[in-house]
């Protein structure tokens, strides 16, 4: 089996981008008969990883990342041109793209459907777009792949699939990066970022407002600084996303402003030992189709605060780690907790390195292969 893969994951490695190489890594690890052809994008680096693998193939598309208009008409003409140029058996599209047709049985990955549950989430005219093209992936694809309970119903219940087109297949992380360090190995990164050992708490995901609801993560930690005596800083590590502004806005009305680090898009290399060197992660998204960064910092021993909407009661399984999104005092109180009680601290980093270990990206490959094998098969 040739599977042909498109490549666009948006102009950063972000957590799409990231499920899709360990994904396709560990396809290719595992079923070493079949290969593995990723169409990528101009300047695209990402992917290097996956070439050093001798049944996948990366080819160069010629279409820069950064222009989406162009990476639209890409999939309609020349995605298809390739597949049928290398001979895929399979297409696989795993970010939001437009699917007006297809050439080949089509596995589509819609992670979650956050334009149907944030308003205001993105601009107008992106919400029409991505609530138009929804449906369309839905009704065209030959198989749909989503990574939560929660995310399934939503494409059921707003795209009205047929429960038996859409599989469930959780996301991990790549053990060789998100585990549990030593100090002395996380100290020298937290040095360039004038950090000190467990002295602050840290959020990571895009800057953007309403969706991720950074604003309730910092009232939260401006609520604990006003009524608690304490040097912790706030880390905030992610690119810029819809209305921002009013994020630093809000950040630099606080007389706090200076506990307040926006590191901006960190490396790969960095990121999990920014995560063991927090005292608490936050991740309060008003709604997410899986929320990586979560699993992400469980993985490395690092308690967590996340909601108690959508997917994140799956991911956090029996771990004491989820709140009310919209409470900032339910937050705080949380946070406190944690930051001044060392025996319930060592009690929430065990659930959550426990809970971490029940996700692996050997068995969403094996399901991302069940898939595949399926769609060909049933032709």
């Amino acid at each position: 089996m040739r599977v042909g893969i498109s490549g666009y994951v948006g102009t950063h490695l972000t957590g799409i981008g990231r499920v899709l190489i360990n994904v396709v890594k560990e396809m290719a690890r595992l079923f070493t008969d079949d290969e593995y052809v990723v169409f990528a994008n101009k300047g695209y680096d990402f992917y290097d990883p996956l070439s050093a693998m001798p049944n996948v193939r990366v080819v160069n598309t010629g279409v820069s990342k950064d222009s989406p208009i162009a990476n639209i008409l890409w999939h309609q003409r020349g995605f298809q041109r390739l597949l049928k140029q290398w001979e895929c058996d399979v297409a696989y599209i795993p970010n939001f793209s437009l699917l007006l047709w297809k050439r080949l049985p089509t596995v589509v990955t819609i992670h979650d459907l956050i334009e149907f549950n944030v308003p205001g989430k993105f601009s107008p005219l992106r919400m029409a777009y991505r609530k138009m093209i929804d449906p369309l992936m839905v009704r065209n694809s030959t198989f749909i792949t989503t990574v939560s309970e929660c995310s399934k119903r939503d494409i059921v219940r707003f795209c009205n699939a047929d429960e038996k087109k859409v599989r469930v297949i959780h996301n991990a992380v790549d053990p060789t990066y998100f585990h549990e360090y030593d100090k002395t190995d996380v100290i020298p990164v937290l040095e360039k970022y004038g950090l000190r050992y467990k002295s602050f708490f840290i959020f990571v995901g895009t800057i953007d407002y309403p969706g991720k609801n950074i604003k309730v993560v910092i009232d939260a930690f401006l609520h604990l600084k006003e009524h608690q005596t304490n040097d912790y800083k706030l880390v905030i590590v992610g690119k810029d996303g819809h209305n921002a502004q009013v994020i630093y806005d809000l950040v630099n009305r606080s007389p706090y402003k200076d506990d307040v680090l926006f590191t901006g898009y960190v490396s790969d290399a960095d990121l999990p030992k920014l995560y063991s060197g927090a005292k608490v992660m936050l991740y309060l998204s008003l709604y997410e189709g899986f929320g990586l960064p979560v699993l992400e910092a469980m993985s490395c021993a690092t308690p967590v605060i996340c909601s108690d909407t959508s997917c994140f009661p799956e991911v956090a399984g029996d771990a004491d780690i989820c709140v009310c999104p919209t409470d900032v005092d339910a937050v705080a109180d949380k946070l406190l907790h944690l930051a001044t009680d060392d025996a319930y601290y060592q009690q929430v980093a065990r659930q959550c390195l426990e809970q971490s270990r029940t996700f692996s990206w050997e068995r969403s490959a094996r399901a991302y292969h069940e898939v595949f094998k399926r769609v060909l098969n049933t032709q």
